[in-house]
């Protein structure tokens, strides 16, 4: 799906997008099921630790988590983040709707990011509260003023009930507000002395829809008020030339870094190249590989720019 010239120009005035029906619930249905597998194994062996009661098996994909998270954290924080990478969440990274759509703003040559992270927002929880930030400020200094794009897609309807994503339009046209670790220590926000007085939008997004955002957008969500866990997943994406980590078929660095250039946008995890035409041989097609990359990866550490 290519973004017309208007959704582009509203892309870029305001920094974020909401494109609807990008998806199938086919295209959805197995990360869900890969997800829903997950879930089924480690409450097996919750309860066999003696961890849970039960496996809470009767309930479903929306409420399960719920029941589960209030006897035990240990399955939340087991599947949360970039914890999970499987075949299903490789083809969702990798889905060709998708990418065209990414290709429409950065162009043929394209890097997805391994810090695509699941988020299951369970009710009245404190990690799913998460405060005003923009995306750059957890990336290297040096990546700020390019564009990397924000792919956010709810698995489930994401309604303002349940916590959807607020941002601040047009407030990526400045600089990278000053950012510090927020009263759980899980999370980056803005400074308060920093945060901009600007507006405030709720962009709710219905299942099978996506919310694009520049890495200079702030944007936060807040609480799930309902009974139902918003699940959600977000990916990462960057033209080629931009600084990365990845390496191609032969082991060779697919970008070499100038002198005071960092080796990566987000050098904790491993990049990977998902659409060129320059170097089709070099294309990360097979799951497989993508998890192998994952675990050889040798974290670098990031620019310690907010000390």
């Amino acid at each position: 799906m290519k973004l017309t010239n208007e959704q582009q120009s509203v892309f870029k005035d305001e920094g974020y997008l909401l494109v609807e029906d990008l998806f199938s619930d086919a295209d959805l249905q197995p990360v869900i099921d890969e997800i829903s597998e997950e879930i089924d194994r480690r409450s097996r062996e919750l309860v066999s630790t003696g961890d849970l009661s039960r496996e809470y098996s009767e309930e479903g994909f929306e409420t399960r988590l719920t029941r589960i998270t209030a006897e035990t954290q240990k399955l939340y924080w087991g599947i949360c983040s970039g914890q999970l990478s499987g075949k299903a969440i490789f083809g969702l990274l990798t889905h060709p709707s998708l990418l065209d759509l990414a290709e429409s703003l950065l162009g043929p040559e394209m890097i997805a990011s391994s810090a695509y992270r699941l988020r299951p927002k369970v009710p009245v929880f404190f990690h799913g509260v998460v405060p005003w930030h923009q995306d750059s400020g957890y990336f290297e200094p040096f990546c700020d003023r390019a564009l990397i794009l924000t792919v956010w897609i709810p698995l489930v309807d994401a309604t303002r009930e349940r916590g959807c994503l607020q941002v601040m339009p047009r407030v990526h046209r400045s600089n990278v507000f000053r950012h510090g670790s927020d009263a759980t220590g899980h999370y980056l926000e803005i400074a308060p002395d920093d945060l901009p007085s600007a507006e405030i939008i709720s962009v709710p997004v219905c299942k099978g829809g996506a919310l694009l955002l520049t890495n200079r957008t702030p944007h936060r969500s807040t609480d799930n008020l309902t009974d139902v866990v918003r699940w959600s997943m977000d990916f990462r994406y960057q033209a080629a030339d931009l600084p990365t980590n990845f390496r191609g078929a032969g082991g060779a660095p697919f970008h070499t870094p100038a002198e005071n250039e960092p080796v990566a946008c987000y050098p904790p995890e491993a990049d990977l190249l998902v659409r060129s035409r320059e170097r089709p041989v070099d294309v990360v097609s097979d799951w497989r590989r993508f998890v192998t990359l994952r675990q050889k990866h040798v974290p670098a550490p990031l620019t310690a720019r907010w000390r």
